[in-house]
């Protein structure tokens, strides 16, 4: 009888055994599988990720033909030229690519508060009224111009230095130096994602202070020029440059909304040396979106800046 048992108990061990190893050799091949499955996954995302990319910088270098050529066929700058036109999406191997200029020079440039380490009051004037045409509180000028100015002492009612940064949960100083990028606004007291994404069609975060150009300004930006400027004269400003573009800051000052009203033409201009150039490659079920800020000295001196990208 004992043997019987015996007999019995080592058979269901191998059986068991058998099981196992049986188990361990499914799992065993799903691993393999499954990990060739995500090796070729990846080798196939890199491949299309490299293949936007390509096509992106592709919409890049045409960009800078399109903004070289430009600048040899003329010395001003207005919506109505090849450059301000959408490229639709066009056909690649694969999917598509499109993308847009912007003039960054129809923003206004909030480093134009850093200049010399320090703010002009106009340039402070101009964007309180364009915090306040968006629905945002005009003293959070002052905050911007504390946080892109070189000293560490705020120098407006509603300014912030480091001692307002510093107490917070994540302490940080303020960066007292002009802003890389306008996403930093996101750093600034008194911003959250939703008054920025308000703010940032109107302005630009540039190397040097520049002129607005008066042909590309958002109706924000034109409004702002003056204090007294209501949306039915920006209108008209708007009218007369799609009829055709000014030629010269002077013809824009001599427009009839401009009468007995004075503005001079500090910072203002008609043509422009700062570009943003979106491309938008689109292959397969990815997606890669890159932007270049694009300097324009001349019509053969053209460098990118910086690049983001998105997407993927």
């Amino acid at each position: 009888m004992r043997h019987g048992y015996l007999l019995k108990n080592e058979s269901g061990v191998a059986l068991i055994t058998a099981l196992l190893v049986v188990a361990m050799a499914v799992a065993a091949g799903v691993a393999i599988a499954t990990r060739q499955h995500i090796d070729i996954r990846r080798s196939e995302n890199l491949f299309t990720t490299d293949q936007a990319l390509l096509y992106a910088r592709g919409g890049e270098s045409w960009a800078m033909a399109i903004l070289a050529r430009d600048r040899r066929d003329s010395e001003i700058d207005h919506p109505g030229e090849d450059w301000a036109r959408q490229i639709p999406p066009l056909p690649v191997d694969g999917g598509s690519v499109s993308g847009y200029i912007e003039d960054m020079q129809g923003r206004f440039n909030i480093n134009n508060l850093a200049v010399n380490g320090e703010s002009t009051a106009i340039d402070l004037d101009r964007l309180r009224r364009i915090l306040e045409s968006v629905g945002l509180e005009p003293a959070l000028a002052g905050t911007i111009a504390d946080w892109v100015d070189s000293d560490i002492e705020p120098r407006f009612p509603d300014g912030a230095e480091d001692d307002s940064y510093l107490g917070g949960e994540a302490p940080y100083r303020a960066a007292n130096r002009p802003m890389i990028s306008v996403s930093e606004l996101r750093l600034v007291k008194g911003f959250t994602a939703e008054s920025v994404d308000k703010l940032l069609p109107h302005v630009s975060a540039l190397p040097v202070a520049t002129a607005i150009n008066i042909n590309t300004a958002t109706e924000v930006v034109l409004q702002s020029l003056l204090p007294d400027l209501d949306s039915a004269a920006v209108e008209q400003l708007v009218e007369a440059r799609e009829e055709e573009a000014f030629a010269s800051v002077e013809d824009f000052l001599r427009h009839p909304v401009f009468e007995g009203k004075s503005l001079g033409n500090q910072r203002l201009g008609v043509s422009s040396e700062y570009f943003s150039v979106t491309s938008d490659a689109q292959i397969g079920a990815g997606r890669l979106q890159l932007t270049s800020l694009i300097q324009r000295t001349d019509a053969s001196s053209l460098a990118v800046l910086a690049r983001s990208y998105g997407g993927l």
